[in-house]
């Protein structure tokens, strides 16, 4: 989505930051749904006076929002943290900004953000969701919204049928192998990345969170330097950061979903993921530029 010139906005230090705000489940699928339709939206979390982080799912934003829960003050026992969905704890003070507010907020700010190679948050993405796909699982959340109601069930069961077929997919097998599973959405993730919000917000391209213009940024990092943004993080704020590595694979063992790994994918899937995602790297490309090249 570009920038309306008739909508420009004009933002001074001390300005309230601008961007729509959520606090609640509802209105986190409202905000999903605008960005299923297209809209490029960036959710930001205010560092000081003069900074903010542009979050982007999968890559590394648990980890953190966690040093940002801390660095903020917002939660320094290490105990309540420990018990916190960081996730839902952040979203109270992110503002979701539409283009022009963040080029608003980028003449005072400076803004930080991480970038991450396409294929492997793809692969993070199938680690953590691709379960969720599957026949059984979507049968149990249907279960869930229906609390025992079987009409309600049928109903709810029968719009998903509808949209998936228009979709031209259908649930994944519950008995495929993980691996196969992952290469046949790859081979149709412009239909899967419409099909399921929680889906949908992991695998969208990384522009539709950072926005097109890389120029907006100050520092854009890489995965592996992640622990350094939060030495910085730690030095500014004078605040204790615990960090804790994020392992989907290491704590399950026996789920085979999360022990998918990138040489799992075949070649017809990464040629289908680099075209879905070549936005992405046209991005890294004109971040460079500007910025300065660095080791993804």
């Amino acid at each position: 989505m570009k920038d309306n010139p008739s909508q420009t906005l004009r933002l001074k230090p001390g300005d309230p930051i601008p961007g729509l705000r959520c606090d609640h489940q509802e209105r986190w699928l409202d905000l999903q749904l605008i960005m299923l339709n297209g809209e490029t939206i960036s959710p930001l979390l205010p560092l000081g006076s003069d900074a903010a982080y542009v979050w982007v799912p999968k890559n590394g934003c648990s980890s953190l929002k966690r040093a940002w829960l801390q660095a903020s003050g917002t939660i320094t026992n290490i105990t309540e943290l420990e018990s916190t969905y960081v996730h839902g704890a952040v979203l109270p003070f992110t503002h979701w900004l539409r283009p022009n507010e963040l080029r608003a907020v980028a003449e005072y700010r400076n803004l930080i953000a991480i970038w991450r190679d396409p294929i492997d948050r793809y692969v993070s993405a199938c680690r953590s969701h691709l379960n969720q796909l599957t026949t059984k699982l979507i049968n149990a959340r249907l279960n869930i919204h229906a609390r025992g109601d079987q009409s309600v069930f049928d109903r709810n069961h029968a719009k998903y049928d509808s949209s998936f077929r228009k979709l031209g997919i259908q649930s994944l097998d519950d008995n495929a192998d993980p691996r196969d599973l992952m290469n046949q959405v790859a081979l149709e993730l412009n239909a899967w990345v419409c099909s399921f919000l929680e889906w949908t917000h992991h695998t969208l391209p990384q522009i539709r969170f950072l926005g097109n213009d890389p120029s907006l940024y100050t520092t854009i990092l890489g995965m592996n330097q992640i622990g350094e943004l939060v030495n910085q993080w730690r030095n500014a704020s004078g605040q204790y950061i615990q960090q804790k590595a994020e392992n989907v694979s290491k704590d399950h063992v026996d789920d085979p979903f999360r022990m998918l790994s990138r040489g799992d994918l075949n070649s017809q899937a990464i040629d289908a993921l680099e075209s879905f995602y070549a936005c992405d790297r046209d991005f890294l490309e004109h971040a460079q530029e500007k910025l300065g090249s660095w080791t993804i």
